[in-house]
């Protein structure tokens, strides 16, 4: 299996699991929900639906697919041992017993924060060279590791963001009012529910607006392609990538 079919599957597996996740988090503070979907699943979370839906969906191209597969040796700085997200072996291809054929370390990048404002940590969490930020560069490192794979890879994901993105959101805003009480499609029913709407929900579209013209006063998409340019210099001068 090659690097471009896994990271295809897993922008296909996207949208699907956005639409079909059923796992509710919440604001750590407030203990509100936030809405469902891939945007406020944590990294591990999304891994997991990732592989189940592989597991599901395309599974006659696979061997073998685990997530949170322990690396040999190490331990993070919490004294947890560390785990590599997703280890998989293609159909047909053969791996010594109890190795895989690709170990794959997955990162969220995100632009935007789940009340719509701007996500000031993007950088921090791709190039950081300190390990409490647990960054892509961090991913790198610590897929070095990865003797029980032939080959090795870092694959990160996000989303972009323009004028369509706040008429969408102010779209769904209305879809979850008239969904309360009906249905948990998009979130369990906050007890504090006035709250919710004011403070989570309705600024969501007018911040989203915000921090898109603060990118581009003319509406323009907000990316992370250019992030991607940086990144991609980035680990060319370490060495970490060839292109």
């Amino acid at each position: 299996m090659e690097l471009k079919q896994i990271v295809g599957r897993i922008a296909e597996s996207i949208p699907m699991i956005d639409s079909t996740t059923q796992i509710q988090n919440h604001n750590r503070r407030n203990k509100r929900p936030y809405i469902k979907g891939v945007p406020t699943l944590w990294e591990p979370q999304f891994v997991k639906e990732l592989v189940g839906w592989w597991r599901k969906n395309h599974g006659d191209e696979l061997s073998d697919i685990n997530d949170e597969f322990p690396y040999p040796t190490g331990t993070t700085a919490r004294g947890r041992g560390e785990t590599c997200d997703v280890v998989l072996t293609g159909e047909g291809t053969e791996v010594i017993w109890g190795n895989y054929e690709w170990a794959v370390e997955i990162k969220y990048l995100r632009l935007v924060g789940n009340n719509g404002n701007n996500n000031d940590y993007v950088m921090q969490k791709a190039i950081s060279p300190y390990l409490k930020d647990r960054s892509l560069v961090h991913d790198i490192e610590k897929i070095k590791g990865a003797s029980f794979a032939k080959r090795r890879a870092v694959v990160f994901y996000g989303f972009e963001f323009d004028s369509d993105s706040v008429q969408h959101a102010e779209e769904v805003c209305i879809k979850i009012r008239e969904s309360m009480g009906e249905s948990d499609f998009y979130i369990e029913q906050p007890d504090e529910l006035d709250l919710f709407y004011s403070k989570d929900m309705d600024p969501i579209p007018r911040n989203l607006g915000r921090v898109i013209r603060s990118v581009d006063v003319g509406g323009g998409t907000y990316s992370l392609e250019p992030m991607t340019e940086i990144i991609d210099s980035f680990l060319r001068i370490k060495g970490a990538t060839f292109g």
